[in-house]
């Protein structure tokens, strides 16, 4: 089902392990998991891949490298052409704000590296969009703006995302609803269903029931 999921937790209590997991940059000790019918990592399954676009918490992007560099770089990657890689670059450079275009990554802010790093997760247009903390560091308009259209991929697109978040807050305005896992203690230990509109004090006692 195409759905937001929230991935909601205390700094270091383990939403980034879980999602390189997801991902298929870590292995899981024991068990399994599969990501859009498929175990990551295998053959065919295109996790990682084509079919997910991740932003890691930390940068990834090469410093070397202007921002448009990478969106070249990473669209090619994916099979997207130089008119597609355009077109789709024009659109992201306009809603999250980007820096010219010939900056290199290394001379970029903290917030305007995260906003390319964003950029590029996106710019092959992927089934599942895998997004570590997208937000942090941005200003409240721009913060907006961003989860009106990670919305509206999922309604209008038929898209699935997963984002971590330790803000209370951040969950809500993502509009998700019965999506909410709560991390604690590096276990999976509620979720919270309806999280919008509910009071943060009662969120914060099922979590620590």
């Amino acid at each position: 089902m195409y759905d937001c999921y929230g991935l909601l937790g205390a700094s270091g209590c383990g939403k980034t392990t879980l999602l390189s997991c997801v991902v298929g940059r870590k292995k899981l000790n024991s068990g399994d998991i599969r990501v859009l019918g498929a175990y990551p990592g295998t053959h065919g399954s295109g996790v990682p891949g084509h079919r997910v676009g991740f932003m890691p918490q930390d940068i990834a992007l090469v410093g070397e490298l202007t921002i448009k560099d990478c969106a070249n770089y990473f669209g090619w990657i994916h099979g997207m052409t130089n008119k597609q890689i355009e077109a789709k670059y024009a659109f992201l450079e306009e809603l999250l704000d980007l820096p010219p275009r010939n900056v290199y990554v290394k001379n970029l802010s903290g917030g305007q590296q995260r906003r390319a790093s964003l950029a590029i997760a996106m710019i092959h247009d992927p089934e599942l969009l895998i997004l570590d903390e997208p937000t942090v560091g941005l200003d409240p308009v721009l913060r907006q703006t961003i989860w009106d259209y990670l919305l509206k991929l999922v309604t209008e697109q038929n898209r699935t995302i997963i984002i971590t978040t330790h803000y209370i807050e951040e969950a809500r305005q993502a509009h998700m609803k019965d999506t909410v896992t709560c991390i604690v203690n590096d276990f999976i230990h509620i979720k919270i269903t309806s999280v919008i509109g509910e009071d943060k004090s009662e969120v914060r006692r099922a979590v620590k029931s």
